[in-house]
């Protein structure tokens, strides 16, 4: 039975159930639907007709990781079946329980939790017992041979037979099971990023003899709606190792199997997610590593050399209070947040937030500019720093002895003076326009003398150079705008442009949002609005129904990276990419220009008839105008996002080599590329490809890619039992009526109300 007809199966039963006042429902269904597929429809049956257990389900929140976390576990203990498994911390959900393995022992502290488990696992519940598992162990002298354990986040306790712990109780569990452990045995813990912050609780492990041999890294968001903390996998033996293995486990099964092989063979894999060796004592979480990876290779076009932050600086004082005016200024100093993306500024007057979430960076003035600093840690390698010495399992927080540990790649004091004059000449230039804009409104008779000053000026990029930046679905559209002097084509292709954006636009956000089912289903009322009229509007689309989808999927996802335990995750299901792409999807002007553009083509389309070049010429000025507005807010948004069309490929060591077209720019024929990606890319598919990453994100096919003439066409509608696809470059053939596809009609289920 397939995954969406078992949450079918669960959800109809369920809904008979709500009329059970006993019946609270479930937070997270999410251990039904993994016993249907764990152990079966049969098993599922038995206890959806089990009306007393379904209630006491109900009223238990266990940690549920996805299938493959569960596979892949299985997959590290393959060769260990023989051994007596052991888990102190016993829930229906636990790994346990779903082994092959039939000895079993464990602690419940809960009696409810335990006559579920007695109730569906009935052969492995006899050597199961209820009460404090601290206090059990402790009074315990068997050995344990194999203990995988899934226990509780952040969970503080006050003492063991009396003695109150210096560590949480993860930690604390995982130390009083290392005690109980055979020379060969094995620990396998759920863990939050927060263990490996813990320097205290690290080195007392270490002083049992017990070290962190690997480190498996769970994709960000795999435990929700219970918790959306990111979380780990950990092997703890009594090998004494120098180094620790550390990767991602993946939804991919080969990429999986890969990593395993790797681990076990004790070589890294080609990519930071398929295997590193790391020193734990340093290690705070593989989101740091990947950062520091990227900010690595993103240096590498800089050309300075490496110095520590700690050659440079005078001191770092951790600021307090809420007034800036409380707060005295040293010279050459920055201020740099400790939480979150606001820059790094020179001076008081430039704080963004409160300067209690500040550091005051004090810096050797024979040594760096404080100007110059500031402004390296808000350029993109500046932000991979920030973002790779950023610790927390809930709010990630720079630490001020992450700080200490900074590398930057800085020129000499002179060159650095030399940068921030060319930057002060940009502004003056900047500045300059600004002020010749409002004089040509206020003075409107001086044009001519503007115009002469314009061309003095000069510096501004031409536009030319722009569209060539741009995903080549919407640089085509832009180009037949830019290459003909016909005002009424500049009319149309304007138009034809702002409408494919908003499709193309609300295609990356779905792409990006569709990767996690479960939370998009659980999500999608903020973007998939209920009302009659709107029902079925993807059957025709119009410009106006797209711009309200965009406006929705951007409202939203500002929400989510505005909130600290959605943030990292949300930019993950983007595939991490640049602040200024993220920037770009959630800008409160690209909609509102979206919208004042629909508005415009409704009025003048409404007045019909034909237009003589007079108002042509303004209609062209007024949408220029909203193109300069809209241009402004895309910037260089895909700069380091680039779209795919892969050809071929090749597999080796868990990562795919893929040559691909990339599709960028209204010119042809294409760049060919080659890229590295730990998913498999299929050929009839269009990505989206972020710079340094290696997971492009698949492209819900609203827009087709016609390889042999290189041309892109926009879905708009179904007419009978085809599709219209309209092209908005390709005169030859600018409309295709094609039968319908499966995977279409797989992108409208995300539609539906």
């Amino acid at each position: 039975m397939k995954d969406q007809e078992i949450k079918n199966k669960i959800w109809n039963k369920l809904n008979k159930l709500r009329a059970d006042r006993n019946f609270s429902g479930f937070r997270d269904t999410k251990i039904l639907e993994f016993i249907g597929v764990k152990l079966g429809i049969e098993k599922l049956d038995s206890i959806l007709n089990n009306k007393e257990l379904l209630l006491k389900m109900a009223e238990t929140f266990t940690i549920t990781a996805p299938t493959y976390v569960y596979n892949f576990i299985e997959e590290i203990i393959k060769s260990e079946n023989s051994k007596t498994f052991f888990d102190p911390w016993l829930t229906v959900s636990s790994p346990a329980l779903y082994t092959e393995n039939k000895t079993l022992n464990g602690t419940c502290i809960n009696k409810t939790e335990l006559d579920i488990i007695k109730t569906i696992f009935k052969e492995k519940s006899q050597n199961i017992k209820l009460g404090d598992t601290l206090e059990i162990l402790s009074e315990t002298s068997e050995k344990l041979e194999l203990v995988v354990s899934f226990p509780p986040f952040g969970m503080r306790i006050q003492s063991i037979n009396g003695t109150k712990s210096k560590f949480d109780f993860a930690t604390t569990l995982l130390l009083e099971c290392g005690k109980k452990i055979e020379n060969d045995g094995k620990l396998i813990f759920l863990v939050s990023n927060s263990f490996f912050m813990d320097e205290k609780g690290k080195e007392e492990l270490m002083k049992k003899g017990l070290f962190v041999e690997a480190v498996f890294s769970i994709p960000s968001g795999a435990l929700a709606p219970i918790t959306n903390i990111a979380s780990n996998l950990i092997l703890v033996t009594k090998n004494n190792i120098e180094k620790t293995f550390v990767a991602e486990i993946s939804t991919d099964e080969s990429t999986n199997i890969s990593i395993l092989k790797n681990f076990r063979s004790q070589k890294e894999g080609k990519a930071i997610q398929l295997g590193c060796f790391v020193d734990i004592r340093e290690f705070k979480s593989l989101n740091s590593l990947v950062a520091g990876k990227e900010m690595n290779d993103l240096v590498k076009r800089i050309g300075y050399p490496p110095i520590l932050l700690t050659d440079i600086l005078i001191s770092i004082n951790a600021l307090k209070g809420d007034n800036s005016q409380e707060v005295v200024h040293l010279s050459n100093s920055i201020y740099l947040p400790k939480v979150g993306n606001s820059p790094v500024v020179a001076s008081l007057s430039e704080l963004k937030i409160k300067p209690k979430n500040y550091y005051q960076i004090q810096l050797d003035e024979k040594k760096a500019n404080a100007i110059y600093i500031a402004n390296y840690f808000n350029t993109a390698v500046g932000r991979k720093l920030r973002a790779s010495i950023e610790v927390g399992a809930v709010i990630p927080q720079i630490s001020k002895s992450q700080l200490t540990k900074c590398i930057f790649y800085v020129p000499d004091l002179n060159t650095q003076a030399e940068l921030i004059e060319v930057d002060n000449r940009i502004q003056q230039f900047t500045f300059r326009l600004d002020e010749l804009q409002r004089n040509l409104w206020k003075q409107p008779k001086s044009y001519k003398s503007i115009v002469k000053e314009l061309k003095t000026i000069n510096q501004e990029e031409k536009l030319e150079n722009w569209i060539d930046k741009l995903p080549f679905p919407i640089s085509s559209i832009l180009w037949r705008y830019y290459a003909t002097k016909n005002n009424s084509k500049k009319i149309e292709h304007l138009f034809h442009f702002f409408e494919a954006f908003s499709e193309f636009l609300s295609m990356l956000m779905l792409s990006a949002l569709v990767q996690d089912k479960e939370f998009y289903n659980a999500e999608s009322h903020n973007w998939i609005g209920k009302q009659e009229k709107f029902k079925n509007w993807y059957l025709r689309a119009t410009f106006g129904n797209w711009n309200n989808l965009t406006s929705n999927l951007s409202k939203a996802i500002r929400k989510y990276l505005s909130e600290s335990d959605k943030k990292e995750y949300c930019k993950n299901l983007f595939g991490n990419p640049s602040d200024s792409f993220l920037s770009m999807i959630t800008s409160k002007g690209i909609v509102n220009v979206l919208f004042e553009v629909a508005s415009l083509r409704n009025k003048w389309k409404g007045h019909g008839g034909i237009t003589s070049e007079t108002e042509n010429i303004q209609r062209v000025l007024t949408l220029e105008k909203q193109l300069n507005e809209f241009r402004k807010y895309i910037a260089d948004a895909f700069d380091e996002t680039t779209m795919l069309s892969p050809t071929t490929s090749s597999f080796e060591d868990g990562i795919f080599t893929f040559n691909a077209k990339q599709l960028i720019g209204a010119r042809t024929p294409f760049n060919e590329i080659t890229i590295k990606s730990l998913i498999p890319l299929d050929r009839k598919k269009l990505y989206l490809s972020n710079s340094q990453q290696t997971k492009p994100l698949e492209l819900l096919p609203f827009i087709k890619f016609i390889e042999a003439t290189d041309a892109i066409y926009f879905y708009t509608s179904i007419e009978s039992k085809d599709v219209r696809w309209v092209s908005y470059h390709f005169d030859k053939e600018a409309e295709l009526k094609q039968p319908a596809d499966n995977e279409l009609f797989k992108a409208f289920d995300f539609l539906k109300q």
